[in-house]
């Protein structure tokens, strides 16, 4: 995905990137090779000079690179290239507020495993493993999450982020996650659950030691990141 793709390169525009694949010229190979004339001399020179350095960046996995060239909505292209160095992340909380209310449960989802990290059992090994990630992926986890993350914990969290709110947004898909996965016709397992009911499954476990609601809040939480 990321070899298709042109408009990270200076002085190539969406537009641009589309009228190329058009004429047949779909990845940077095929640029490369080709000789298309539909730039000035000049231009296409400085167009060829930049791909063989994307080239050398994407064997290097230089991910700064990419992430200092791709807008928001266009950074997801990085997920085939980079995919082993992702994790997806979500958190459940006893509130909305940074700072004053409590993380319940986490689940982070690297592509093959799923772990959960619950508050008063196994919560701080999430710092540990975070660690191990040079993306995160959320959704609406710039505004949310991340800052969660790094008031609760007091980490910094700089790795790259890739945010899908407003990636998904761009592609016509607008509200909260499950609204859009409603969109997109996925189903879930646990159905008709908001993040409300999630405070109160945690409500039970607490005040009932009702592991059945921990099970289920637990549940819910990994199937955000899936």
């Amino acid at each position: 995905m990321l070899t298709n793709t042109f408009c990270f390169i200076k002085g190539l525009s969406l537009q641009a990137e589309k009228r190329l694949w058009d004429l047949g010229v779909i990845c940077w190979e095929d640029y490369l090779r080709g000789s298309i004339n539909i730039f000035s001399s000049s231009k296409d020179q400085s167009i060829k000079e930049q791909l063989k350095v994307s080239i050398t960046a994407l064997q290097e996995r230089s991910i700064d690179f990419f992430f200092s060239r791709l807008k928001n909505e266009q950074i997801v292209r990085l997920y085939p290239h980079f995919k082993d160095e992702m994790a997806f992340i979500d958190i459940e909380t006893t509130g909305l507020s940074i700072g004053n209310d409590q993380i319940t449960t986490i689940a982070l989802y690297d592509g093959r495993f799923i772990k959960n990290y619950t508050n008063g059992k196994n919560l701080w090994e999430f710092v540990a493993d975070i660690g191990k990630y040079s993306i995160l992926v959320t959704y609406n986890g710039a505004r949310f999450d991340l800052p969660f993350l790094r008031k609760f914990f007091n980490i910094s969290l700089n790795q790259f982020h890739i945010d899908l709110c407003p990636v998904l947004r761009c592609l016509g898909f607008s509200g909260g996650l499950k609204k859009c996965e409603k969109l997109m016709g996925i189903k879930r397992q646990i159905q008709d659950m908001d993040g409300l009911q999630a405070t109160f499954l945690w409500d039970q476990y607490q005040s009932y030691n009702d592991h059945e609601a921990l099970h289920k809040l637990k549940m819910y939480n990994a199937q955000d990141v899936l």
